[in-house]
């Protein structure tokens, strides 16, 4: 949400999947056009840090951390800049059972200091080739 605008868009791909519960990755390549041969991996700490790495032509780390300010670099082809980055809430589950789970986190970005947008992201995955009910 920004300027009480809300925004909202969707992504279906494939990518891998590591760790634990407790601790995992998701690494997949980016589909939009204008982020084009860049992969993200999200790293997952349980439920109080998630670290997000852009490498490819437009890099980034995003580090959400519950109630914590963090100052991010994100970098593009255009030039780069510093972001300010509050998570407000994180919740992950990990179905490994099942071979699915879901990622779901809400936090802020600012830019030079000034509050800019609220943003919610939710991720859900399950293996390729399970038949696994939806999480």
């Amino acid at each position: 949400m920004q300027d009480g605008e809300e925004n909202a868009s969707a992504l279906i791909t494939t990518g891998t999947f590591e760790g634990t519960a407790d601790d995992y990755r998701i690494v997949y390549t980016e589909q939009d056009e204008s982020l084009r041969d860049c992969v993200t991996t999200v790293h997952v700490e349980g439920e109080r840090r998630v670290t997000l790495v852009r490498t490819g032509p437009s890099t980034a780390e995003l580090i959400l951390e519950v109630h914590k300010r963090h100052n991010c670099h994100y970098d593009t082809p255009f030039g780069g800049f510093i972001l300010g980055v509050y998570a407000k809430q994180i919740t992950s589950r990990v179905m490994s059972d099942q071979a699915c789970g879901a990622l779901a986190f809400r936090y802020t970005l600012d830019f030079n200091s000034a509050n800019s947008t609220e943003n919610e992201l939710s991720l859900f995955f399950k293996e390729v080739d399970s038949h696994a009910p939806q999480c």
